[in-house]
Parts: structure tokens; C-alpha cells; sequence
């Protein structure tokens, strides 16, 4: 193995380009089928919508799903987000063949739950992530990442995806809501905007940036469904 990656490095990235493309089809297949936002949910106003909602040509994406257990439940697993702490819950072994960092931790650790305004979460160890920018402890957080106004907190970067941009911003937001029966309704919702906007790069940044985000994000969802329901320890 370690004489084709060597020898053969250029067949070893297309494979597994190819390896990653028909794992986020099978994610896209199978979760996108699991407890999708309605028409209603997606319209609907959610905390961080202001943050970069409000400007021209943005692009929205909404995920949801209903946890069988109550809203402090959920939370922990909410607060303990990122790289250097407990992950994102979702396909660590393909985040680590991209060369993220992340290992998850699916239980609860206390010294990761003072989550705060102004602190950054990232989820590159380059400096890849987004600022928080409000908290409402057991209901929601927002953050974003904005490289018209980077965030000053120590070794963040504003990432600029490689598509001829002159800035790129995105918000991810994190929401829990009182479902009735013990139950929590679980949104994220991420807007994104790029500089200059044309279709051309929208439809680069919904393909390369969007799809892979959906399938991770779904990953995500599902796993934090499970841990706050005590089916994954």
C-alpha cells in the first residue's frame, strides 16, 4: 500500500475521490429520506437567520430531526462541538482521509460545556471554523465565518473556497425545540455567501461545498439523535 501511494500518488487521489463520491451519494440517498424540514420549518425564522439571511443571493440549507428525549438532553452533545473537542459526530474516518483531525467522543464531558460568545469552533486544525456569536444555553447557538470580517480569536482563518472568490461567508446554527411527548425538534440551518455571485459559482459551491456538507451534517444530526436518546455510547 505504502508503495502505490508513493509510486502512484495521482491514481491514489482519484480513488479516492472516487471512494468519497459514492460514500456522500449512499449518505445523500439514505438520509436524505430521514426526517427532512418541511416547507413550513424551512421558511420559518430561526436564531442566526439575521446573521447573513437578510443579504442578496444567499444560500440557505435546512436539516432537521426529532429526538426521542427532551431539549437538556440534547444540549451537551450541542456545546461540546468541534474539532478540538468532541468532534462533529459524524464520519470521522472520512474526515481524517481529507485530513481533518477529528476524533469524536460521544459522551458528555463537563469541561467542554461552557460554550461562549466569542469563542471559535473550529473544525480544521489550520484554522478552518466559525465564531460564536450568540447563546442561549439548552436552546440554541449560532456562528459564523465571515472573511470580509474575520474573526480576531487566536489561529481562526477565514476560508475562501479556490472558485476566483473575493469573500465568502457562512453561518451554522444550531436549534432545539420543544416537540411535545419529551420530544426535541433538531435544526441546522447554514446560509452562505459568496463574492462576486454569478450561477456559475453557485452551482460550484452547491456541488463541492453543499452536497459533502448535507451528507455530513445528516451524519451529524443522526448520531447526536442517538447519543441523546442513550443509543450510542
Amino acid at each position: 500500500m505504502q508503495y502505490f501511494i508513493t509510486h502512484h500518488t495521482v491514481w491514489f487521489v482519484i480513488i479516492c475521490i472516487l471512494v468519497a463520491g459514492l460514500l456522500l451519494l449512499g449518505g445523500l440517498l439514505y438520509y436524505g429520506f430521514s426526517n427532512p424540514p418541511t416547507e413550513e420549518e424551512k421558511k420559518k425564522r430561526l436564531p442566526g437567520d439575521e446573521l447573513l439571511g437578510n443579504e442578496p443571493h444567499h444560500m440557505r440549507g435546512t436539516l432537521a430531526v426529532t429526538v426521542n428525549a427532551p431539549k437538556e438532553k440534547v444540549w451537551p452533545y450541542l456545546a461540546q462541538l468541534g474539532q478540538r473537542r468532541a468532534g462533529f459526530y459524524s464520519f470521522g474516518w472520512l474526515e481524517r482521509l481529507f485530513g481533518f483531525h477529528i476524533f469524536n467522543t460521544f459522551s458528555v464531558v463537563e469541561e467542554w460545556q461552557n460554550m461562549y460568545v466569542g469563542e471559535y469552533i473550529f473544525y480544521h486544525q489550520m484554522g478552518i471554523g466559525s465564531e460564536v456569536k450568540e447563546v442561549k444555553r439548552g436552546e440554541y447557538f449560532t456562528s459564523l465565518s465571515d472573511s470580509r470580517h474575520p474573526s480576531t480569536y487566536q489561529g481562526a482563518i477565514a476560508f475562501i473556497p479556490p472558485f476566483k472568490l473575493t469573500a465568502f461567508a457562512w453561518s451554522w446554527n444550531f436549534i432545539l425545540e420543544d416537540y411535545g411527548e419529551g420530544k426535541t425538534r433538531f435544526f441546522t440551518r447554514c446560509d452562505a455567501v459568496l463574492e462576486p455571485f454569478d450561477k456559475f459559482r453557485h452551482a460550484l459551491a452547491a456541488v463541492f461545498l453543499g452536497i459533502p456538507s448535507f451528507v455530513m451534517c445528516k451524519g451529524m444530526l443522526t448520531t447526536i439523535k442517538a447519543c441523546a436518546e442513550g443509543r450510542k455510547k
